[in-house]
């Protein structure tokens, strides 16, 4: 793939930003909206006291990037819509960067799928999610700065852990037991890794279990290669310590001191509820998980950690619940509005090129050059229902976008 930048990408990137501002400044004016309590947070930091920044939250980076932005003398709704927009434009950035790897060029397709991927939203069932994201949760979730945080860090840490993978297996065939990724890049993953937990612990909540069982799988298939698994358990290490730090603070420090907790907990009722989020927020990548991702695809050390996770920050959801006062809060179901993301961020694409395809072999059919055949109508079938599904995603996104500037409520 051509290392060129496009403008399409600067365009977009800049579209989203001038947007997202827009709507970060209008709730972080809310008092009650999640934007504006975190900006508070962030005012009573002091440089000078570094334990002021976790008072609140143990994943002060966000609170950290507003209180310095505070000292350039903006005021707190500006600096904190400002650092958020950024952090949102940084995500379709690298929304727009997946997507033009997997189609392998980039351009107006690639653009297209990351400003998509950054408004879709689950689809709107007035019924079951009123107000859109109450009800069903949502891989893009503009009213918590510190999820779109840990979204961006999500999205560089994910396909650079896959990186690694498809590293140790290019080197496996020449290098045997040897094969091994750098250091040099097992410290700058380490270091992304616990950045992240600075953003927000809720993509790791599940990414590292997933790796925990992914790279366990490996291990056993390839044991003669112990150095590259130890290296990548070093990677983790510090991650590992510093999340257990977090959970303890928060479900045993300062959860415990409002009179709550944790508890593993399964209901019926929960099963229910649980699904219901899983497919409106998910209907489109699963629809195209089914209809055309091949085996082949399914090898790929992305799309298997990518699954694993969204699997596991199910599985966390389904099992774990909040007890007490923060009863529901819904905690638990950050890491599955993650990787909701990570599945849409590597299923659109997909969805693209087969609609590309598609039209190409329709032009080819107008030319005579080409039959059209029964397996090619059935394919347009397909594309049909699964441009319904996505525009339906992308109208309950906009949907929402207009609910929360029109609206005095937080979500």
């Amino acid at each position: 793939m051509t290392k060129r930048r496009d403008w399409t990408q600067w365009l977009i990137t800049a579209l989203m930003f001038l947007l997202s501002y827009a709507i970060f400044y209008a709730l972080v004016q809310r008092p009650s909206s999640d934007i504006s309590i975190h900006a508070a947070w962030a005012s009573e930091g002091n440089f000078a006291d570094p334990r002021s920044f976790v008072h609140h939250a143990a994943h002060p980076l966000w609170h950290v990037l507003v209180a310095a932005t505070l000292l350039t003398g903006l005021s707190l709704n500006v600096s904190a819509a400002l650092v958020t927009a950024l952090w949102k434009a940084a995500e379709v950035w690298l929304l727009t960067e997946l997507s033009a790897r997997i189609l392998g060029k980039r351009g107006w397709m690639a653009s297209a799928c990351g400003l998509t991927l950054g408004l879709v939203t689950a689809v709107w069932v007035p019924w079951v999610n009123p107000t859109v994201y109450l009800g069903a949760g949502s891989p893009n979730t503009w009213h918590s700065p510190t999820q779109i945080a840990a979204l961006v860090m999500m999205l560089i840490c994910v396909p650079m852990t896959s990186e690694a993978v498809e590293t140790f297996r290019r080197r496996l065939p020449a290098e045997g037991p040897k094969a091994n990724i750098t250091p040099r890049y097992a410290l700058l993953l380490s270091a992304l890794l616990a950045l992240s937990l600075l953003a927000k612990p809720t993509f790791m909540q599940a990414f590292l279990p997933a790796c925990c069982l992914y790279f366990l799988v490996y291990w056993i298939r390839w044991p003669q290669n112990s150095s590259f698994f130890w290296r990548m358990v070093a990677v983790a290490a510090p991650s590992v310590v510093m999340m257990v730090l977090q959970y303890l603070y928060y479900f045993f420090i300062y959860t415990a001191q409002q009179g709550g907790g944790m508890t593993l907990l399964i209901t019926w009722d929960k099963t229910a509820s649980v699904a219901t989020q899983v497919l409106l927020t998910r209907a489109f990548p699963l629809f195209t998980l089914a209809a055309w991702i091949r085996r082949d695809t399914l090898k790929k050390p992305l799309y298997q950690l990518a699954l694993m996770m969204d699997a596991v920050s199910i599985a966390e959801l389904l099992l774990l619940s909040e007890t007490g006062r923060r009863a529901a809060d819904g905690n638990f179901g950050w890491a599955m509005m993650g990787s909701a993301l990570m599945l849409w961020a590597l299923t659109l694409p997909v969805f693209a090129q087969r609609m590309r395809a598609w039209f190409t072999r329709r032009a080819d059919v107008a030319r005579g050059q080409l039959v059209l055949r029964g397996s090619v109508r059935a394919e347009g079938f397909r594309l049909a229902a699964g441009s319904a599904l996505l525009l339906w995603h992308l109208a309950s996104g906009v949907y929402y976008i207009i609910y929360l500037l029109t609206t005095t409520n937080a979500l």
